[in-house]
């Protein structure tokens, strides 16, 4: 009886001085979120929002927002979120096109005849066409941010950001911790009107008709093959949203 009891005392203090395994509770509820959001600036506050999100919807998760120097560089971010260093980063245009060379696709000139079209193909059809490209990379494209609407006169090209995830840490979170990171910033929402409205470029949908891709063809398909790898059938799925989108407006495209 004495010796079994040695042998339960010994065990008890070898768990109690063991380390806590990987993926225990404090370490898969803790996030690095590492963006690029001036002090004071319209980023900033949508990024907040991101925090109160996931801090309303999550509350076991503690998040260690990073913004300006703490940050990194945009490659320092890549680097990072693909090691698992941090495990939610935003990536600027340029950044972003590096990484997934198909999303040049998005800068065709006279792709997007309004931005509630743009909206559309993005959300309701490039989300999921980009994700496995970001997947061979080791990443989850959660959402779209900082889109940039150039000026109509200039053929309307659209640029945008991706807030990313490390695939690993995300694939190990509950399907519902997984909406709240993929929902928490809400581009489709109030950060994309507060983003515009900043930028002083309202939504043009019911304002600007729309643009022929007449004369655009020899661009679309020069960028297509510069960009290479899925390029084409990104190109074919987004002509096919506008489609979609045009028959919910009645109209043609």
């Amino acid at each position: 009886m004495r010796h079994l009891a040695l042998v339960a005392l010994a065990l008890f203090i070898a768990a109690c001085g063991s380390p806590a395994p990987e993926g225990s509770a404090p370490a898969r509820n803790a996030a690095i979120v590492a963006v690029d959001a001036a002090p004071g600036s319209v980023a900033e506050a949508n990024w907040r929002r991101f925090g109160d999100n996931v801090r309303t919807w999550a509350p076991e998760f503690t998040l260690d927002l990073r913004t300006g120097a703490n940050a990194g560089t945009p490659a320092q971010r890549i680097a990072d979120v693909q090691a698992g260093k941090v495990q939610v980063a935003m990536l600027p245009p340029e950044s972003a096109v590096a990484l997934v060379p198909e999303l040049a696709v998005l800068s065709a000139p006279g792709l997007f005849a309004s931005q509630d079209e743009a909206d559309y193909v993005l959300d309701r059809v490039l989300l999921a066409s980009f994700r496995p490209l970001f997947a061979a990379k080791g990443l989850r494209l959660l959402d779209w941010i900082d889109d940039d609407w150039s000026d109509p006169q200039a053929g309307r090209v659209y640029r945008s950001g991706v807030i990313v995830a490390n695939k690993d840490w995300y694939d190990r979170l509950t399907p519902h911790d997984r909406d709240v990171f993929t929902q928490a910033y809400g581009s489709a929402g109030q950060a994309r009107s507060d983003s515009r409205a900043a930028a002083g470029a309202a939504t043009e949908a019911d304002t600007v008709g729309p643009v022929s891709d007449r004369g655009a063809a020899g661009d679309h398909a020069a960028l297509i093959g510069q960009a290479g790898g899925q390029s084409q059938q990104i190109y074919d799925r987004i002509l096919q949203g506008r489609q979609d989108f045009a028959a919910q407006r009645g109209g043609t495209r």
